[in-house]
């Protein structure tokens, strides 16, 4: 594989663009030629890779006027424009409607497909609708990647005879970093303020065990989504009178800076793919507590009372009694957040992306 094509909508920081960004450096570190085909620019994005090429296949503002199907229409032969003029040796897509757009744009020109779900299928592949498109679509790919296995089995046996599993890639920055002398009285969490993550749920479990720790805040690191959860949250705690101990921190490029000597990280989301997150946490000893939320990659993250502590989604009682346990267990919180570490090994972006590498070129040969 000597030239590939990435596809997404944006570079906005989610998961999946961090997912691409970080594979594109690595990529090109091994004299891989690499382009991603975005449809729009988002607000705040991800830088891009120095010696990347980014190209532009969405709509212009006159043709965002058009009937759905011609959007669709368009955007699909802006993507095959693309593809037959770049000739990449694969087209790489992420995230559900980018990966039907690559399948759909793909055809006819020659060059193979690989996709990747992001996400609990389930949730985004729970219509009928949907589920139906998503099997008939990636039967015409050379393969997929997931982040579990669960989310693999999801779709029909032939896609996961040709699919894999894949952990997401490490930014460098969170390996090998040195252990703090000192944890800070802070509880924290980052991502982005949506109905998926659910931060109102570790809000409430702060609530529970805020007078029994009152030197300690709760510190949200993240942007605002499209949906209106972040002004639903920050009205939840003017009402409830938290400002001075629950913290909206904005988003940040130096979590691992900030984030280290905090005494526990919690993930509280109601579904998710594999954590960025998480991972991050956890690469950089924190002690955590997450959901164990659908998909596995929670749980296939972490070995519950060993390294970190699984709770069940949506129970802030559970979520409080863990968080409270590790404040009061400092040297076993310590001990976890030591075993925690060992997911750096595993997913070194150097490691990851020779894993993506290795599957790709046996999809496509």
């Amino acid at each position: 594989m000597n030239k590939l094509l990435f596809h997404i909508n944006s570079l906005g920081k989610g998961g999946a663009e961090r997912v691409i960004v970080n594979l594109t450096t690595e990529f090109l570190k091994l004299g891989i030629d690499v382009a991603i085909a975005t449809e729009w620019t988002a607000s705040d994005e991800y830088p891009m890779p120095e010696g990347a090429r980014r190209i532009d296949v969405g709509l212009s503002q006159e043709e965002e006027s058009l009937s759905r199907f011609k959007k669709l229409t368009l955007r699909t032969k802006k993507l095959k424009e693309a593809i037959l003029k770049e000739k990449p040796d694969v087209v790489v897509s992420f995230t559900r409607n980018s990966n039907y757009r690559a399948t759909m744009a793909a055809k006819g020109t020659k060059v193979p497909v690989v996709f990747s779900v992001r996400s609990d299928p389930a949730t985004d592949y729970g219509s009928k609708a949907h589920k139906f498109l998503g099997n008939h679509l990636y039967k015409k790919t050379a393969g997929g990647v997931f982040q579990t296995q669960q989310a693999l089995e999801y779709f029909d046996k032939k896609i996961g005879d040709k699919s894999t599993v894949i952990l997401n890639p490490l930014n460098t920055k969170f390996l090998n970093l040195s252990k703090p002398a000192k944890r800070r009285k802070v509880i924290t969490t980052a991502g982005r303020f949506n109905v998926a993550k659910d931060q109102i749920t570790l809000v409430k479990a702060f609530e529970r065990i805020m007078d029994k720790y009152p030197d300690y805040k709760l510190q949200l690191f993240g942007d605002r989504s499209e949906d209106n959860t972040f002004d639903i949250l920050s009205d939840y705690v003017r009402k409830q009178g938290l400002q001075d101990r629950v913290l909206f921190m904005g988003n940040s490029n130096e979590l691992e800076k900030i984030m280290i000597d905090a005494a526990v990280f919690v993930l509280s989301s109601k579904y998710e793919g594999m954590p960025n997150a998480l991972m991050e946490a956890m690469a950089m000893g924190l002690p955590v507590v997450s959901t164990d939320c659908p998909c596995g990659g929670p749980d296939y993250l972490i070995n519950d009372g060993e390294n970190g502590f699984l709770v069940p989604v949506g129970d802030d009682e559970k979520m409080a009694e863990k968080i409270s346990y590790l404040i009061d267990h400092p040297e076993e919180a310590e001990a976890m957040g030591d075993k925690a570490k060992a997911i750096a090994d595993q997913a070194r972006p150097e490691v990851i992306a020779k894993t993506w590498i290795d599957f790709i070129e046996k999809a496509i040969r």
